[in-house]
């Protein structure tokens, strides 16, 4: 069987599902390929950011898998003697991103949520047992080679190629990239629990890094009774030995008996910092863990690589339209790769904290921390650690707001109080400040968000005049939310893409003039519709 699709991606995990369904919805021809017959029935992924919610509400999810989603309690590093060296939490409301900041969840129905919303989508085809066995880039399109579970062979033709296979990714091998080592490989044991109802509440109610020279381990309290313990490995220790029922229950006898709670799920890992050396091969990209391995302490795992796909995605849709050139899909690694790692380098750190072995640096690190952060410690933001965008597809002279992550206020509407991306989309969009019109807007600007599709949104007061918002969204928030953040920043507007990132910000009418060329330029539009001055 042969194929001809704008995008082939290789892996259906919840990289490759994510960027599917992103495709998908924007009309883009796709074909997804996974050498599984289904999803993996078991818990591995346990929390993901406020980032990633926005986008699964993006995607029509944020209802479906609400049952297996909640929200993420405070962590406490505890040291040596047992008392807390760091403490971190979330955000307070109003929430930027108009979610709670962080949660757990159970990956197997909320994967199986997102595969349902690939079969609602037509542009989207879906081929489980079927394995990649070669891969040729042609020049002006990817032929990919495959064999189903019978053994007949297949092949499918793109004009982009996405590997979201894996750690051991065989589009990476294909393409001979190598891994940068960011220098962290510690061996640990992942033991997830069904504990009994009567237990739970002699359990911490809080997530616990036992920062412990004897045994690090890492407590997680996921949705209902799913609680996680990570443990890690100490030298001379066998994971195949380590695994076994018997030793489970050995090291867990601190917190729990075989009478309090049911074994779901053990497994060993080699925790990795490892970030590809390239993420774009001509027309083959890769993603998520094909791409980057990130250590479990900041929960940020999968996150890096749904931000991926939220990033690629837009690229790839703007490109395959016509609308910009092919350079613009080299600002995805300028852009991904120092993002993550960065966040890989911060979830590092963490893990040296939590990871030393020798008691007497563990006590100095303790003494340490606590003379930093104070005893009892101040609560820190878990938030804080994740940076913005650096470079890539943003306005030239970078500074923020520019790159960093546009906020997600409550909209006033006729029936309700809505999130913001449920009133106008998330396309690209020009946001504009109250006193700020779509009159002020040169033609130039009004030119190039009209080539993208973008909507014209207008934050305005109850006496405002229907003229100053007159072909835009007008926008009545119901937090403050946005009326702080632009007050924060000093802007009047800021043209936002569609993964959420600020792309440009105007602190002047003046501004507003160099933000067309910007757009033009950095998104390397197609002459035929860059905007004329």
């Amino acid at each position: 069987m042969t194929s001809t699709v704008d995008v082939a991606i290789v892996g259906l995990g919840p990289v490759g599902a994510t960027l599917a369904a992103l495709l998908g919805r924007a009309g883009v021809s796709t074909v997804v390929i996974d050498k599984a017959d289904d999803i993996f029935p078991l818990p591995r992924a346990i929390g993901f950011d406020h980032e990633i919610m926005r986008v699964l509400q993006n995607l029509d999810l944020a209802e479906a898998i609400a049952p297996f989603v909640v929200p993420y309690r405070p962590t406490e590093y505890r040291g040596v003697d047992g008392r807390a060296i760091a403490r971190y939490a979330s955000l307070p409301p109003p929430f930027p991103q108009g979610w709670e900041p962080s949660f757990v969840f159970t990956q197997p129905p909320v994967e199986r949520a997102l595969r349902a919303l690939l079969e609602r989508l037509p542009a989207v085809e879906v081929r489980l047992s079927t394995e990649l066995t070669g891969m040729i880039d042609h020049g002006d399109h990817v032929e990919l080679r495959t064999r189903d579970a019978a053994g007949a062979p297949g092949t499918v033709r793109a004009r982009y190629a996405v590997g979201c296979d894996g750690g051991t990714s065989l589009v990476r091998k294909l393409l001979d990239i190598r891994f940068e080592s960011l220098d962290f490989d510690e061996p640990w044991l992942v033991v997830d629990m069904l504990v009994n109802e009567d237990k739970l509440g002699t359990l911490p109610e809080t997530i616990i890094q036992y920062c412990d020279p004897q045994r690090p381990t890492t407590f997680v309290i996921g949705p209902d009774n799913h609680r996680r313990w990570e443990l890690m490995l100490l030298p001379g220790e066998v994971p195949e030995a380590m695994s076994r029922e018997e030793t489970i229950w050995r090291l867990l006898e601190r917190w729990l008996t075989r009478k309090d709670a049911s074994l779901w799920r053990a497994a060993t890992y080699v925790f990795h910092a490892l970030v590809a050396e390239e993420w774009r091969e001509g027309r083959v990209f890769l993603a998520g863990d094909a791409a980057h391995m990130t250590p479990p302490f900041m929960a940020q795992g999968m996150c890096q690589g749904m931000r991926d796909a939220a990033n690629l995605a837009w690229k790839l849709t703007l490109v395959l339209s016509g609308k910009a050139g092919d350079a613009l899909l080299d600002s995805y690694e300028a852009e991904r790769r120092p993002h993550v790692r960065a966040t890989t380098e911060t979830a590092k750190a963490l893990g040296r904290i939590i990871c030393e072995r020798d008691l007497e640096k563990a006590k100095a690190r303790d003494a340490r921390m606590r003379a930093e952060l104070g005893d009892p410690p101040r609560v820190q933001v878990r938030q804080n650690l994740i940076p913005p965008l650096t470079a890539g597809a943003l306005q030239a002279g970078l500074e923020p707001p520019v790159g960093t992550r546009f906020p997600q206020p409550r909209i006033i509407t006729d029936a309700r109080v809505e999130r913001l991306d449920d009133v106008a989309g998330d396309g690209f969009r020009l946001v504009l400040s109250a006193g700020t019109g779509v009159a002020d807007l040169p033609a130039a600007l009004r030119e190039a968000t009209d080539h993208l599709g973008a909507q014209v949104l207008c934050l305005c007061q109850e006496d405002e005049p229907s003229a100053q918002t007159s072909g835009a969204v007008a926008l009545r928030e119901a937090d403050g939310l946005l009326a702080g953040w632009l007050r924060e920043h000093g802007v009047i507007a800021a043209f936002v893409r569609p993964d959420h990132y600020v792309f440009a910000a105007a602190r002047t009418r003046a501004d507003l003039e160099d933000m067309a060329s910007q757009i033009a330029t950095q998104l390397h539009l197609e002459p035929a519709v860059a905007p004329v001055g």
